[in-house]
Order: C-alpha cells, then structure tokens, then sequence
C-alpha cells in the first residue's frame, strides 16, 4: 500500500497510510486546501481532489496536525516576516543622539571660532594703525610735520582731512591728484571721490562701512592735539615722548567719512568708559613713536587725558 504525504505551508507531514489519512480528515487536521500526494515522489495535489477523502464536517487545527517521522520543511521556503519597530526605534534614537552632539559640538566649538575671528581681525586693524603710523612718519620726513587734523578757512569752511594729506602714502596717490585742495571736500568737482572706501581706513570688525550719504568711512579718529585744524606738531614738539602720546585712534560709534576735516577728536572723550570699543573689551591706539597698544574699556580716564597731550609733562607708567 502506497504512502501519503501531506503538505501544508513549508511542512510537509508523512508517510501516512489512506486510512491515517481519511481518520485525520475526518478529525478536521487535514483539510481540502492542504496539498497530498500518494508515493513517494511526484507532485502535490489538493486534498480535495482525493475521492472519499472528507466525508464529514471541517475544523480547522494545523497545531494539531499529527506529523510524521519524515516531517521535513519545504526545501524553498520563504524567510518570515520581521518586525522593522526595533530598528526603527534604535535608528530614532541614533538620530536624535546625533543631533544632540552636533548641537553640543556647536554650542562648543562656534565661541572658540568667533573668538579666533575676532583675534584676526583685531590683528588686521592692528595692522591698518601701523600702516597709518608708517605713513604719518613718512608725511613727517618729507613736511617736518605731522599732517594738519583738518583744513578751513578762516569763516570756518572745512575743506581737507588728515586722510587725505595721507593719500599718496598709504598706495592712494591717483586718488590724491584727483583731489582739488583749492575746493571744500564737498564741492561737486570733489564729493564723487570720496565715496570710495579705502581699506586701510576700515576695521575689519566693524560692518559700516559707508555713511547714509553714501561716503566711504574712518574707523580711525586723529588725536586734536597732535593734528590740529590748519596745523600738525613735528616729533620736536611731542615733549612728553612720542611714546606716550596717541597719535591716532580706533572707535566703535559714531563713525565719519574718511574725507571729513572734523574726524579729530580728544581720545579721552571717544574712549574708556562710556564709550562703544571697537572690539570686545577695548580699542587700538597709534602712538607717536609707530607702535600700536591695545586699552581696555575700563582704562581711568585720567591716563587717557595724559595719552593725549603732548607736553603735558605727565609721568605716565606702565598702561
């Protein structure tokens, strides 16, 4: 008598003699949508086609489905099914992770980054002070003078500034020729010219860089002391030692347009306390002998007011 297998999903159950097979039938625990065949080889055919195979009322019950010795799984089976939540969740929680560090990483590293940001500007508008500096001497060796503040008629017209006189020192003589000394600084023949911004007369720590009227600014401030209106002192006259006077200045507000006669002004009233700095904690200052020294925000007043005069006769230390 032949065998019978019986094969449900990727199992296969057998070898079962008919009657086995009809009593397992009658049982409920082989059904019609089950796949039989009869020897041990050939195809599977549906158990409904076996004749006289059910004969009575269906149940349903696979785990109770009695299989055999030779119970094998379906050599092509298919892979089941998993679950993606785990990784969902483990990748949500890599991600936000992630996230997290990146903005402790940021929160981190970007005040070091501004900090080395503003350390190379301070340094690059150090640099603009000295080349201001190298170019006031320069004036000096060739008009025995510091360059006049600001120039004016004796009705008080204002018509050049001390920038300008150091135009051909600081690589802008084509501009300087342009320049018409016998008109104010804002005559017609002459406004257009100063609408250019010149780069040494710019803090690269500060963004305004032009006035609403369209002039190109100074971030830079003449000492009135030392580079009167229609007058400069030589090195002669600084009697308190060229390095103790401030010949010119950084400030943080209230820019004026490099071109302007009035940009001079007493140290002492445009910094230390009650003053914008240029940078986070104070300003540069030029001093007579072409050095450039960093001062706080907080300096006492009364060392700037010895800072700026130039015979003052005032002892001053170490600042």
């Amino acid at each position: 008598m032949a065998n019978w297998y019986v094969k449900r999903g990727s199992q296969i159950a057998g070898p079962l003699t008919r009657d086995r097979l009809n009593q397992l039938a009658a049982e409920g625990k082989v059904q019609k949508t089950d796949l039989v065949r009869e020897g041990e080889e050939g195809e599977f055919h549906p158990a409904a086609d076996v004749n006289d195979l059910f004969t009575g009322s269906e149940t349903s019950a696979w785990d109770e489905f009695e299989a055999g010795p030779e119970t094998q799984p379906q050599s092509s089976q298919a892979a089941p099914k998993k679950s993606h939540t785990t990784l969902i969740i483990i990748l949500a929680v890599i991600g936000v992770g992630g996230i997290f560090m990146v903005m402790v990483m940021l929160a981190l590293l970007l005040p070091a980054v501004e900090q080395a940001r503003e350390a190379a500007r301070r340094s690059a508008s150090k640099n603009n002070l000295r080349q201001i500096g190298l170019a006031l001497h320069n004036y000096h060796d060739v008009y025995s003078s510091f360059p006049p503040g600001g120039t004016q008629t004796t009705d008080g017209v204002p018509y050049q500034s001390w920038s300008t006189a150091l135009l051909p020192y600081v690589e802008q003589a084509p501009l300087y020729s342009r320049v018409d000394f016998d008109q104010p600084w804002t005559a017609p023949d002459n406004i257009d010219l100063f609408k250019q911004e010149i780069p040494i007369y710019l803090n690269p720590n500060i963004e305004e860089r032009v006035s609403p009227e369209g002039l190109g600014l100074s971030h830079y401030v003449g000492n009135e002391l030392v580079m009167k209106i229609n007058s400069g002192i030589g090195i002669r006259d600084i009697t308190d030692g060229s390095s103790n006077t401030i010949l010119a200045f950084e400030v943080g507000e209230n820019f004026k347009p490099w071109g302007d006669p009035t940009n001079i002004a007493l140290p002492a009233d445009r910094m230390g306390p009650g003053n914008k700095p240029a940078f986070s904690g104070g300003s540069h200052v030029l001093l007579g002998d072409g050095s450039v020294r960093f001062v706080s925000e907080n300096i006492d007043p009364s060392i700037l007011k010895k800072l700026e005069t130039p015979g003052g006769g005032e002892r001053l230390g170490e600042f």
